[in-house]
């Protein structure tokens, strides 16, 4: 496939081409009208002198002196010819230059009529000019027509030389634009040059990022490439620390396990002590693997409603709890926008009003908005509240950590950490607060991007 640069200088080409062709053709026809007025005006000045040289007898003959003022009448061969005749057709006078040859006759009806012509007589080929003239000659008036001729050798020699010398220029013209196409493409195109190598060194790993500085029409690019590039590196990133979290989470578990199969005598606490492990081993996976599974904060993702997804999720929890009769009151409006991935709002939301729905009497509000932190930036504030007995304040600032539950009956420690490190993916923060309606309160905001 050709380059961009190819495709626009073919393009490019192809146009000034095009242009300089039509202009040259209407240059060449604009001078060829031009020279053929000047042939017409230059021969109506030879019939003008003829005219003027001419006397006509009482008997309506024509006498022209043998020496004639415009010499090339007098030269034979000369190209330029002249000739009488009346109104009868008959030839009264011809210039020495005709030798043997005649122009043809031309009948003019009356005085003042012009005609003027290109022509071929005789193996030449000519422009005619004819002119009717009257004389009043004893009170009868005798017309005449008098007629010059000129080859076309001059008038072809001047548009020759002319459109030679007209090529010429609009070539060194076009290829002058050529080259200054050429360097402004090459120059237009640099920071599209300059994007690829950089992208090239990523891949290569001689740089994290798009560095350069780049036109405002390309900035939304590459500010999209370099959120996917640091968006990536996050996830390798969290994969990693997941990892290794999960493998030191998981020894122990273990080692418990492999100190209880070599001491326990009893087979009763053994199995009570593998069923304990085995399920803290699951609840780490879960979290471990849930929050590698995390997007965060992604370019060019499809922005999802809020709304939606928390109606979807009131509903099917009402279901789930339906001998509680919980009134799930969902308060934002349709518009309301969340850039990121579908999975993570589910989750976040999930999370946070199943816990809503577990703990309440009767009410739970989910609220969303758009405002602005202390430093004044754009975030949504998404707001879950229920009213149970909601969260004691000791443990408010610690229950977002793994492990960490309030209360001691149920709940793994696992979903409000799994939320809190979904909104710290997306650089946003979460409160716990107390409700108005008396139980607990989470506060989320997230950044606008």
């Amino acid at each position: 496939m050709l380059s961009m640069t190819s495709r626009l200088l073919i393009a490019l080409s192809v146009v000034l081409t095009a242009f300089l062709g039509l202009t040259g053709y209407t240059l060449d026809k604009a001078f060829q009208e031009s020279a053929r007025t000047a042939v017409k005006d230059r021969l109506q000045g030879r019939v003008l002198a003829l005219i003027a040289a001419a006397e006509v007898k009482m008997n309506g003959s024509i006498f022209i002196p043998d020496v004639l003022p415009i010499v090339r009448f007098n030269q034979p061969k000369s190209g330029l010819y002249g000739q009488i005749s009346n109104n009868m057709g008959e030839k009264l006078w011809q210039s020495p230059s005709l030798g043997e040859k005649s122009l043809p006759v031309v009948k003019l009806s009356s005085s003042t009529e012009i005609k003027f012509e290109k022509m071929f007589h005789e193996n030449e080929e000519l422009f005619s000019y004819n002119f009717g003239v009257s004389w009043d000659l004893s009170n009868k008036v005798h017309v005449y027509t008098v007629s010059v001729a000129e080859t076309l050798e001059s008038y072809n020699k001047e548009t020759t030389q002319f459109r030679n010398r007209l090529w010429m220029w609009l070539g060194g013209v076009a290829f002058v634009l050529l080259a200054v196409q050429g360097t402004i493409l090459s120059w237009s195109l640099r920071p599209l040059r300059r994007a690829a190598l950089e992208i090239e060194k990523i891949e290569s790993g001689e740089q994290e990022s798009l560095l350069g500085r780049y036109p405002k029409e390309l900035r939304g690019l590459t500010r999209n490439l370099n959120g996917l590039i640091e968006s990536n590196q996050e996830h390798l990133e969290r994969y990693r620390h997941s990892l290794s979290d999960l493998a030191h989470s998981l020894k122990t578990p273990l080692a418990l396990l492999q100190s209880t199969t070599e001491t326990e005598d009893k087979i009763r606490p053994f199995r009570q002590i593998v069923a304990e492990q085995v399920d803290q081993m699951k609840k780490i996976v879960d979290y471990q693997l849930q929050r590698a599974a995390t997007s965060g904060q992604t370019p060019l993702s499809q922005p999802i409603e809020i709304k939606t997804i928390a109606s979807k999720i009131g509903t099917s929890l009402g279901k789930v709890y339906a001998d509680k009769n919980v009134n799930c009151k969902v308060i934002m409006n349709d518009d309301l926008l969340f850039q990121g991935d579908e999975s993570d709002l589910f989750e976040l939301l999930g999370n946070l009003i199943d816990n809503a729905f577990r703990w309440c009497q009767q009410i739970v509000r989910v609220s969303a908005e758009l405002g602005q932190d202390a430093q004044g930036e754009a975030q949504i504030f998404i707001s879950i509240e229920d009213d149970g007995p909601g969260i004691d304040e000791h443990l408010a600032a610690r229950v977002l950590e793994r492990g960490i539950r309030s209360d001691e009956k149920g709940g793994h420690g696992i979903g409000l950490a799994v939320v809190n490190n979904i909104v710290g993916a997306y650089q946003g923060n979460m409160e716990v607060n107390r409700s108005e309606l008396g139980g607990a309160w989470f506060l989320i905001s997230l950044p606008q991007p």
